[in-house]
């Protein structure tokens, strides 16, 4: 069972909460803001990593609506912030 980390609503845009993101994927934990969205990475022995992130879960289906995948922490952070506040997950290649 994975371990995961909930992070509040507004949280992400915070440095100490982009921190903590950042953290908790490097150490193979989930990152989850309720139902508005899940974080987890994919760290490579070269230290690249693969950032997957979801949102808008749907209960009734038990799946996530929408998909992204990020190449850095940062540009997911930043994704992550832009969607708590407009609603729209926007792809790396457009940030």
């Amino acid at each position: 069972m994975p371990t995961i980390t909930e992070l509040a609503r507004g949280q992400i845009a915070t440095p100490a909460g982009a921190d903590k993101m950042r953290g908790e994927l490097l150490s193979a934990h989930t990152v989850r803001c309720a139902d508005s969205w899940i974080a987890v990475a994919t760290v490579y022995s070269d230290g690249a990593a693969e950032i997957e992130v979801a949102t808008g879960y749907d209960g009734a289906s038990e799946s996530w609506r929408r998909r992204e995948y990020y190449y850095s922490f940062e540009k997911a952070t930043q994704a992550l912030a832009a969607y708590e506040a407009s609603g729209i997950l926007t792809a790396e290649s457009e940030l």
